[in-house]
């Protein structure tokens, strides 16, 4: 990179990786700040990143998380099995990992990461007095800790190279941001703060990065964490560990003893952890005191998106059947179905469109796919009550229509240009939504981001899930 300093970096990890990790992190951040945000709203946002979802599912379904091996087959059902507050942490975990040790990565950015991760995990179990949440917090903020170091070693720029080259295994912070300052033209840290203040990565990763004489308890887990990482590496039991283990004592209210316990037991959870994203070089470079094994092949091939998949889809029908006979909310019924069609019949974009109150329009309730984003305001139509309008035919045939399809003549005559200037397609799968035969709504899917054709795989697979959808309602509404 031929300019130096902050506002040359800024502009380059401004680039493709900020926008992936930023867009997830303010959206996850937006989410589980509310009280009101539900698990649904959380799915529909691990499933805009096909790489995320397939994650989640995989850790989902380890024994740490899933000890019965019942199959978790949605990320809906994922994020009740791995629990709200968790989410989030894992999440972030996820895309920071898949960001920084992509293609070729250095044995130097696959140890920062370890420490990072084990660090995380310490600071995380330090706070045994704090909320769920408020956990969560602390592990996301050590884990950011060395962001910008790690975001520069894995540019691919000139200088990496030169910064390997100065930069001792055993170098302190100080150390680093001196070599930083002379090869890239800014330390790390001033580069951190500013990352923090423009991507709004959160006020304890911000004092963690620059801790005033008093700092907070969350802040003050974020730094022992991270020096519990870096102790570690000199052996359990050099003075280094043992002057910290005395800090620790102060800051939990713990007896020596069981400090001790704790942090070396805190190294196993974070090879665990590490076992469970499927990363054996992270877990070989963790000090745990016991053999940890992977828990997910990270070889394993990932979930095919946007073809149909019928064993997934058959593990989704009998997940809705599960639902039905437990009575489980309607909410989590039509996220259910969504995902069905967009994960297992392999659909680009659906959505579920309810009747108001009056049953004079009909609009978008719950959408899921790329390209779908503006639909929750601008996908609302006018039911007209006429033998020649496009619902009431559809309602009145009261099945699952291929419009677009030879097949279905009456309603390719019928269709208006108000649906084609929303969805910007004239090939589409619909089919009316109903409970004890009066109608609620209608699905709605098509393959409009990359235009391909509807086939009978996908129509088939379509009727399926509105036939158990239909069922389920029926079901449901006379609990």
């Amino acid at each position: 990179m031929e300019k130096k300093g902050l506002s040359a970096w800024l502009e380059r990890l401004d680039g493709e990786d900020g926008v992936v990790l930023t867009s997830i992190l303010s959206e996850l951040n937006e989410l589980t700040s509310s009280d009101e945000t539900s698990a649904n709203q959380l799915a529909k946002v691990i499933l805009k990143d096909s790489s995320l979802t397939t994650q989640v599912l995989k850790i989902a379904n380890t024994v740490h998380f899933n000890p019965t091996g019942s199959p978790v087959t949605t990320v809906s059902r994922s994020i009740l099995t791995i629990g709200f507050n968790s989410i989030k942490s894992l999440c972030i975990s996820i895309k920071v990992l898949e960001i920084i040790l992509k293609d070729q990565s250095s044995t130097r950015l696959y140890q920062i990461m370890a420490d990072a991760l084990h660090a995380a995990v310490q600071a995380r179990n330090l706070c045994i007095k704090m909320s769920g949440e408020g956990k969560e917090e602390v592990f996301v903020a050590t884990l950011l800790l060395h962001l910008a170091e790690t975001l520069v070693l894995s540019s691919g720029e000139t200088e990496v190279e030169e910064l390997n080259e100065l930069t001792a295994d055993d170098a302190k912070d100080s150390e680093k941001d001196r070599i930083a300052e002379k090869v890239i033209g800014v330390s790390f840290k001033r580069l951190a703060l500013t990352l923090v203040k423009n991507w709004r990565l959160g006020s304890v990763l911000q004092e963690s990065l620059q801790p005033s004489a008093k700092v907070s308890k969350k802040a003050e887990a974020v730094l022992i964490g991270d020096e519990i990482s870096k102790a570690s590496k000199k052996g359990w039991n050099s003075a280094e560990m043992k002057l910290l283990l005395k800090r620790i004592s102060a800051f939990t209210g713990m007896n020596s003893k069981n400090v001790e316990e704790m942090v070396r037991e805190g190294a196993n959870e974070a090879a665990e952890v590490a076992s469970n994203y499927g990363n054996k070089v992270l877990v070989a470079m963790i000090p745990a005191s016991k053999v940890i094994s992977s828990s997910v092949d990270g070889d394993e091939q990932d979930c095919k998106e946007h073809e149909p998949d019928q064993k997934l889809q058959l593990q989704i029908l009998q997940d809705l059947t599960t639902m039905m006979i437990d009575g489980i909310d309607m909410n989590s019924l039509f996220q259910t179905v969504l995902e069905g069609l967009h994960r297992g019949v392999g659909l680009e974009r659906v959505c579920l469109a309810i009747f108001d109150k009056n049953r004079e329009t009909i609009s978008a309730k719950y959408v899921l796919g790329e390209g779908t984003e503006d639909w929750t305001s601008k996908f609302k139509f006018n039911f007209v009550k006429s033998r020649s309008g496009f619902l009431f035919q559809l309602f009145s045939k009261g099945s699952p229509a291929w419009i677009g399809n030879s097949k279905f003549q009456e309603l390719n005559m019928a269709l208006t240009p108000d649906y084609i200037a929303v969805t910007g397609v004239r090939n589409f799968l619909i089919s009316p939504v109903k409970a004890n035969k009066k109608p609620v709504g209608f699905l709605y899917a098509d393959l409009g981001e990359s235009k391909r054709d509807i086939t009978d795989a996908y129509f088939n697979g379509f009727r399926h899930f509105c036939q158990q959808a239909n069922m389920c309602l029926t079901v449901l509404s006379n609990k």
